[in-house]
């Protein structure tokens, strides 16, 4: 199998043309993020307190889902380009509106500005994702996801550092203007690659991504299980953290300063695993090893931070950086792979049930569940966490070992 480097260098010049605008606009979306996330968190905990943000990460997931379902309608009547391009510039507008609004005194557009930081990054980055796997065959996916997904996660590490910067010596608010623009960019990437023609994806199809999933379900309803039961793992080990770290770091400012180093360690160490270790995994071992080692490794990583002392700052970032930038790299480059036996609108209508409505209502619903008084009780305390995560980390694996053998009948 040829590597990514030859893929491009004997390619002809409109493939390197769409690789260029494709990995440049990941690279635009995910450096926007840390600055659009610090931001919106640090003014979230102005208004708000730990206590709140289960209930706020349930507001916002509910939010996505119905503009999930316009975007699905909108999609075959505008196409995927137009409708990247409306999804970037209205959230642009409701974002500024919070933000100006939370500033004059509405303690409300905190929750505003939170629940559009959560839909907008998963609509710009998953749309991108799907066209690409949409654009590239499966072994050219093989090979530039890895890198991709590390163009993106340079982007991360660079938004992180200059929200970082950015924070210390000008203040939060420059921060949050800056991310803006950032996006508007992304957005105006992403348009220029629309000459592009895919079939299954031209406007005014009689089929919307959605319908287009219903030969495929059962497989579609294996990835969005083990999406979910991955999301409940992660906002466990998120929430954890959060605990923690209001507890310890209490200072607007200095949150965000924060924050944004924080976000570029998960960016890092998506980094190294996307471009350097990913490429090798993909070559040397099978999708389904590569799939079954993500969680237990996981198991480790919990296990060893509650031998290490899972209450301290240090540590629980540690572990929740570790398993994030799993979560960013080597979890999405191998499920953006399980999308290729299905065709073009299929891929879009997957990606709407699994990476967007499924992973953020998965998340909804642990946030919910999280949120009510009995549990926060009965829950309380790290260890009782972790053991949370165990029982999931567990179900995650037989759901796995239940997809490669679908997987298996869907291709012949």
């Amino acid at each position: 199998m040829k590597n990514y480097f030859e893929i491009f260098r004997e390619a002809p010049h409109e493939f390197k043309k769409i690789t260029s605008l494709l990995f440049a606009t990941y690279f635009f979306v995910l450096f926007s993020y840390p600055l659009v996330r610090s931001v919106s968190s640090a003014v979230f905990y102005e208004a708000y307190t730990a206590d709140d943000y289960s209930f706020a990460t349930f507001i916002g997931v509910i939010a996505l889902m119905i503009i999930i379902g316009v975007n699905n309608k909108l999609q075959n009547r505008i196409g995927v380009h137009k409708l990247y391009l409306v999804t970037g510039f209205v959230s642009v507008i409701v974002m500024l509106g919070a933000f100006i609004g939370f500033n004059n005194g509405m303690k409300q557009m905190a929750l505003v500005l939170f629940a559009t930081k959560e839909a907008y990054i998963v609509l710009l980055v998953h749309t991108c994702l799907a066209f690409a796997n949409a654009y590239y065959s499966l072994d050219q996916m093989k090979q530039l996801i890895g890198p991709m997904g590390a163009a993106g996660s340079v982007g991360g590490i660079l938004g992180g550092q200059v929200t970082s910067k950015l924070a210390k010596n000008i203040g939060t608010d420059p921060v949050f203007y800056f991310a803006l623009m950032a996006i508007l960019v992304t957005v105006i990437l992403f348009y220029f690659t629309r000459h592009t023609e895919i079939k299954g994806l031209e406007p005014n199809k009689s089929i919307t991504p959605l319908k287009a999933v219903r030969g495929v379900k059962k497989y579609v309803f294996l990835i969005a299980t083990i999406v979910s039961i991955s999301q409940f793992v992660i906002f466990v080990a998120d929430l954890q953290f959060n605990v923690v770290f209001e507890q310890i770091v209490q200072e607007k400012d200095a949150r965000t300063a924060y924050l944004g180093n924080f976000y570029s360690m998960i960016n890092i160490v998506s980094l190294v695993l996307q471009f350097i270790i990913l490429p090798l995994l993909l070559m040397k071992f099978s999708t389904r090893s590569i799939f079954l080692a993500i969680p237990v490794l996981y198991i480790f990583l919990i296990a060893t931070g509650l031998g290490a002392g899972i209450g301290t700052l240090f540590i629980v970032a540690s572990v929740f950086i570790a398993m994030k930038g799993m979560d960013y790299s080597v979890f999405g480059a191998v499920k953006e792979v399980m999308y290729s036996p299905l065709f073009s609108l299929q891929k879009f209508g997957a990606k709407y049930i699994t990476d967007m409505f499924v992973y953020r209502s998965a998340k909804a619903l642990i946030a919910f569940v999280m949120a009510q008084e009995v549990v926060k009780q009965t829950v309380e305390g790290t260890y009782t966490l972790a053991v949370i995560q165990f029982i999931c980390l567990s179900l995650w694996i037989f759901c796995i070992f239940v997809l490669f053998k679908e997987q298996k009948r869907l291709k012949h």
